[in-house]
This record gives C-alpha cells, structure tokens and sequence, in this order.
C-alpha cells in the first residue's frame, strides 16, 4: 500500500474527441439513446515519491498539461493498492474513493467535488454517472498515463450501479461494430467505477 497521485488534465473549450464520440454512440451503438453526455479528461498517475515522478514536472511539461488548452485536477489517495497488475489482466472496478482528495488545481472556482467538476459537472437526478479510466496495456514505467471517460446515462428508474456500469461497458468496450467505440480491449486496459 502506498499513496496514489493522479493528475487529471481537461480540455478548457469543446472536447471535439468527446463531442464526435457521443454522436456515433448514439446513432450507431446498442443502448446508445440512453446515453445523456460523454466527458473526457487524460489521466495520469502514479504511486509513492519513490517513482521519481511529481505533479510539479509534469505540470511543466508540455506533453501533459498544455495551460493554454487545459485545465487540471491533482489529486491524492492515501493507502492505495497499486492496482496496475490487476487491471493488466482485465476490467476491474476502481478504488471507491478514486482518485482521492484535491491537492490543487487551476480551476477557477475549485469546489470540493472537483473531480466531477472536470467530468461535467454534477450528475443529474435522472442519471448515472459511470467513469472508465483505460490506458495502454504493458506501461512499464512508473507514471501510468491514459483517458478517463465518464458515461451520463440516463436512468429515470434508477437501474442498480451494476446494470449502468454493465451498459457503459457495452457502449465503451469495442467488441463489434455495434458494440462498443472508446476502449480496444486487445490494446487496452480499463477499470469501472458507477458513482
């Protein structure tokens, strides 16, 4: 166990990447119509001081975090299992309290919910909101970096959080023309969370 620092960077205008994939998830994919928004953020993370990576340098580094173009979340979550092996080997759900307490940030404004603030802001009542963070498979340096997806489905009967992680996977993890757009399960990993 260890502390796990995430530094979660978003666009500041329109996501053209986010924006042209909820309109083919929509129109071309199985349970598409349920699906209310699609926000985006690149995540990158790692654990303990110890991997010589901090916040500080990938902040200064233009293939992170560009300040003309994004806004940024740095966060952290104390006793975390490195769960990098385990979602090497498959989809697994991310940790409860992922990605942790807010550090800083440039938002301006910054709630305590700035998490969701980077995703879209609050969740509406008729919906379920379901992250899904992937990346690349066999990263072997110490900084895993990647995209964070969050899926507002709309849920006006309120389906349990496994009926809406399992439709968000349906329409995130590619299986077939019909099945799936943002996650290539041959190249990637990818862990769930239904908040």
């Amino acid at each position: 166990m260890g502390k796990q620092t995430t530094l979660l960077t978003v666009h500041k205008g329109v996501d053209l990447h986010a924006a042209t994939a909820v309109r083919v998830m929509r129109d071309r994919l199985e349970g598409g119509d349920a699906l209310a928004a699609l926000y985006r953020c690149e995540c990158h993370t790692f654990w303990n001081q110890a991997s010589g990576v901090s916040v500080a340098e990938l902040l200064e580094v233009g293939r992170y975090f560009n300040p003309n173009k994004h806004h940024y979340g740095h966060f952290e979550l104390a006793d975390s299992e490195e769960w990098r092996a385990a979602a090497d080997s498959g989809s697994c759900e991310l940790p409860a309290d992922w990605p942790g307490a807010t550090v800083t940030s440039d938002v301006p404004n910054p709630t305590e919910a700035l998490y969701d603030q980077l995703l879209g802001g609050p969740v509406p009542d008729d919906c379920r909101a379901v992250d899904i963070c992937a990346w690349p498979l066999g990263q072997e340096r110490d900084l895993l970096s990647g995209v964070l997806w969050r899926l507002v489905l709309r849920a006006p009967d309120a389906p349990a959080c496994a009926q809406a992680a399992a439709l968000a996977e349906r329409l995130a993890v590619t299986r077939s023309g019909k099945v799936g757009l943002l996650v290539n399960p041959h190249m990637e990993s990818w862990l769930t969370a239904a908040r």
